[in-house]
């Protein structure tokens, strides 16, 4: 017999063999005796719990489409969250982009529309949680207040799709814009009545924990003048000898700052989540199979079985999947002539 035909017949060969011992526990367990000659009419015996030995032999086949199909419902619920998740992230970048942000002794002084350089489209940020920040690479801006907005954004948004159950250690991050506690305040005061749960706290706490450690951020600027301009911002007013310079035309000559995203510039929003599986399906969709025409498993290399002693301090482990989605929105607004400070102390 063809070898890749009993490897294909092997999960249901294992479910067979689980459910006969599983009958014969039973048997055993109710105090009946096993007696040939009724064993043989038995197929001819329509009286008593007889239907029941189909029930016991269907029961596990049943158990694992109903969870297969629990698997696919979260996977199409956690599909539509990380779009939701990318939008949000963008959405939050384009009213961030144009700010003025000074006064926090934890963060560096950002100006309107500036982004770190390189702002190329074909060379993102990645910006990824550290347990103590928000660390980006490439750039120099890993205590950006911008670029954490941008990221609590995501993490937020993807909450509600991650696992309440302890699978890595909280998150200790003071200088994070999302904290649990605020989390669990606002959570209560939508529902008043969790206020008496005790679990509640700590289930809320787990989900953005899994949340920030599991989530990566591809942040790209394309800027349409970033060579030769025209900008879409003001430029700054070039001053020689204290005196506003002018051409020919009696025009204001303004410098052009190449390190800004215009108005109307493209930023394009990448998110990645590592969607948690449910333990059942996890495990065994991780599984390699091997088809009878020889064709690739393609869902076993996408799921990956998350353990402690990576870059996630995880203490329990899960099977994961990634889910990625894509945002690409334009700048907001005019950079102003005149400067305003929003100050973040």
């Amino acid at each position: 017999m063809n070898r890749e035909i009993l490897t294909a017949l092997l999960p249901a060969v294992i479910a067979m063999v689980v459910a006969f011992v599983v009958l014969c526990a039973v048997i055993k367990l109710s105090g009946a005796k096993l007696t040939l000659s009724r064993l043989l009419r038995l197929h001819r015996c329509e009286r008593g719990a007889v239907q029941s030995l189909s029930f016991v032999l269907t029961l596990p086949l049943f158990v694992m489409l109903v969870m297969f199909i629990v698997q696919v419902s979260q996977l199409m619920v956690g599909i539509i969250v990380v779009h939701y998740a990318a939008f949000a992230a963008g959405r939050a970048a384009i009213v961030w982009a144009p700010a003025h942000l000074r006064g926090a002794a934890s963060y560096s002084e950002s100006y309107e529309n500036h982004v770190p350089d390189p702002i190329r489209d074909d060379n993102p940020i990645q910006a990824v949680f550290n347990n103590t920040s928000i660390a980006a690479n490439g750039v120099d801006e890993s205590s950006s207040y911008k670029l954490n907005k941008i990221f609590s954004a995501a993490v937020t948004a993807l909450a509600p799709i991650s696992p309440s159950h302890t699978y890595l250690q909280p998150v200790t991050c003071p200088s994070c814009p999302t904290q649990p506690d605020v989390l669990i305040a606002a959570y209560q005061q939508l529902v008043p009545s969790s206020s008496t749960n005790a679990k509640i706290p700590t289930r809320l706490q787990n989900k953005l924990s899994y949340a920030y450690w599991n989530t990566t951020l591809d942040l790209a600027f394309i800027a349409k003048d970033f060579e030769r301009g025209p900008t879409y911002n003001p430029r700054v007013l070039r001053v020689v000898d204290g005196v506003i310079a002018t051409n020919e035309s009696g025009e204001y000559i303004r410098d052009w700052n190449r390190n800004e995203v215009g108005w109307q510039d493209p930023i394009v929003i990448r998110v990645t989540h590592d969607f948690a599986l449910l333990p059942g399906p996890g495990r065994f969709l991780a599984r390699f199979v091997v088809a009878g025409d020889g064709r690739q498993d393609t869902v076993a290399p996408r799921i990956s079985r998350r353990t402690a002693g990576g870059r996630v301090p995880f203490v329990e482990a899960v099977h994961t999947t990634p889910l990625t989605a894509t945002v690409t929105l334009t700048n907001e607004g005019f950079k102003p002539l005149i400067s305003y400070e929003q100050r973040i102390d």
